[in-house]
């Protein structure tokens, strides 16, 4: 049977008052690399179906990959179960039919790119690593998703896309380490070797480091440090949920200017940019929604629950149904490009340093953003305006809002850094005037 019939019987099922279904399917072909050289290719077809079930007020959520006509209404009655076992009202129904923004984000090359195709990409990327004696590893995907969304209140929605992603860890033969990646609808798109240049060049100058000592520093952040500020920034704040529970940083603060005017961040799925996605999982068409404009917080992300906790509307940001616990949350994060060129952003550092990425980030203080994170693949010291050697790998503890408060300078250009599932952020260079270090590693 096709999906569309398949979810047509599951909302012809008897039981619940109302029935909410979402189907994902995902393909994913992959290839992975190391030592320069392919050593695995790897392929997923998967459809996945959600049944929401309401009975008297509360909501029951079920899941199968049984794509039968018994396996849909097995799964409607498994979350008419967990609805009656509810011993309170789930708070909101589910939303009324709203027409999405019609949204092109399917490349037929990208869907239908081939291992070999792929492998000829990974060769022109590996090549100049190879001649160094250099190990690149990594991995370059293409596929796509498609979203189904229908609903007894009469929620019809159907949306298709693809994505490709290259990403690549290039090690030097005295432990040095670059990273570089790449994102977007298209394969045609993708540069492997201008891609993976940037990866070589901070492999090739981090061979030796020097051990920096603890403390504040300007620092130019590159867009994968900047993007993993922003997301987990994105986690602790931008959510109508953390508000409403008051464990937000906006708490009693929106319309008050808390960073630097030059930061604009907003969520906006329908962004040229960016992984398009019209409509939420709820099948909510998607919101642009400013958390800063100009330095002033402005807003948060609804989904139809917490839209109707505090009495708006959703603005299009409920998660699948096994993300409920974080829902709703921003999958499309935008900051705005400044005028600085990436010479003008390191020539205003007298002393201080350039990151390429962050990893092991974790949430610290919620209501001041405290984050903790580490610097990897490419630190680099900066003096008097230029760009010199490599330093060791530094353990970052700092409040996002106080880093975008300290914003001396934007990036002119942005860069799609991949995300996880429909998701992904599109963000510039920063420098920023202080920046806490609080330790650094040993190399062993």
């Amino acid at each position: 049977m096709q999906i569309e019939d398949l979810l047509e019987a599951a909302l012809g099922a008897e039981g619940p008052e109302e029935i909410e279904v979402v189907a994902v399917r995902d393909r994913e072909e992959l290839t992975r690399f190391t030592g320069c050289q392919i050593h695995q290719n790897v392929a997923s077809l998967d459809t996945t179906v959600f049944v929401r079930a309401w009975a008297d007020g509360k909501a029951g959520v079920a899941q199968t990959n049984e794509l039968t006509k018994r396996g849909l209404v097995r799964a409607v009655k498994a979350a008419l179960a967990v609805a009656q076992a509810q011993t309170r009202p789930a708070g909101f129904e589910p939303p009324t039919p709203k027409k999405p923004k019609a949204v092109q984000a399917f490349d037929e090359a990208t869907w239908k790119a081939t291992p070999k195709e792929r492998a000829r990409l990974v060769a022109k990327a590996v090549t100049p690593a190879k001649k160094l004696g250099f190990n690149a590893s990594g991995s370059l995907s293409t596929g796509g998703r498609e979203l189904w969304i229908r609903s007894t209140k009469g929620v019809d929605v159907h949306f298709r896309s693809t994505s490709c992603s290259f990403v690549t860890v290039v090690l030097g033969k005295s432990g040095g380490s670059g990273y570089a990646e790449f994102s977007s609808l298209r394969l045609k798109e993708f540069d492997p070797e201008a891609t993976a240049e940037r990866a070589l060049r901070k492999a090739q100058a981090s061979e030796k480091r020097l051990a920096l000592e603890p403390g504040e520093y300007t620092v130019v952040l590159e867009e994968p440090a900047v993007a993993t500020l922003l997301s987990m920034l994105s986690s602790m704040g931008f959510s109508a949920r953390a508000l409403l529970e008051k464990r937000s940083f906006f708490c009693d603060r929106l319309g008050q200017k808390l960073v630097s005017d030059l930061v604009t961040v907003y969520d906006d799925a329908h962004h040229a940019k960016t992984l398009p996605l019209p409509f939420d999982f709820e099948g909510v068409p998607k919101e642009k929604v400013y958390f800063f404009r100009r330095g002033v917080a402005e807003g948060v992300v609804y989904d139809t629950r917490t839209a109707t906790l505090a009495k708006v509307k959703s603005t299009g940001h409920a998660l699948p149904p096994p993300a409920a616990g974080w829902s709703p949350m921003p999958l499309h994060l935008v900051m705005d490009p400044g005028a600085a060129s990436d010479e003008d952003l390191v020539r205003g550092v007298k002393r201080g340093l350039l990151v390429t990425r962050f990893h092991y980030a974790r949430p610290v203080d919620p209501m001041r953003g405290l984050m903790t994170m580490m610097t990897r693949d490419g630190t680099f010291l900066i003096e008097d305006g230029r760009v010199g050697g490599a330093v060791e790998d530094m353990r970052v503890t700092e409040s996002g809002l106080r880093a975008l408060s300290l914003v001396e300078a934007v990036g002119r250009e942005q860069a799609l850094i991949t995300g996880d599932g429909f998701g992904a952020t599109l963000v510039p260079k920063l420098r920023i005037s202080k920046f806490a270090f609080t330790g650094r590693t040993e190399r062993i």
